[in-house]
């Protein structure tokens, strides 16, 4: 089954209370098991501001922003923000367009 290309690429820089880094980095592994389950989604990433401890940007990719809005109402999402809201200091996020996309392509398997 081949999914559509994401249409929305959408970056969230979040700051996370000092000493909390490792409670929300496993939250957020834990989280993005079941982001994965949205039909719409095409993916995510956790990356971290090399030298920083804190500092987190977050990488997900979506069919659309409807669908994107539609999995932000969900429970799923409600229920972890409850959870990360108490050990996040800040943060910012913008919605994206992918223009151009010079990553080698990936073929499924047999």
């Amino acid at each position: 089954m081949t999914r559509p290309a994401p249409g929305l690429r959408v970056l969230l820089r979040i700051r996370i209370t000092p000493g909390r880094e490792a409670e929300f980095e496993e939250l957020w592994r834990g989280h993005a098991e079941t982001v994965r389950r949205f039909p719409d989604n095409h993916g995510q990433q956790l990356l971290r501001l090399r030298g920083e401890t804190g500092d987190y940007t977050v990488l997900t990719d979506w069919t659309d922003e409807p669908s994107f809005r539609a999995f932000e109402q969900s429970a799923e999402q409600q229920a972890y923000l409850q959870l990360l809201w108490p050990m996040r200091a800040g943060g910012e996020m913008h919605l994206l367009d992918p223009l151009h996309d010079s990553s080698p392509a990936v073929t499924a398997g047999p």
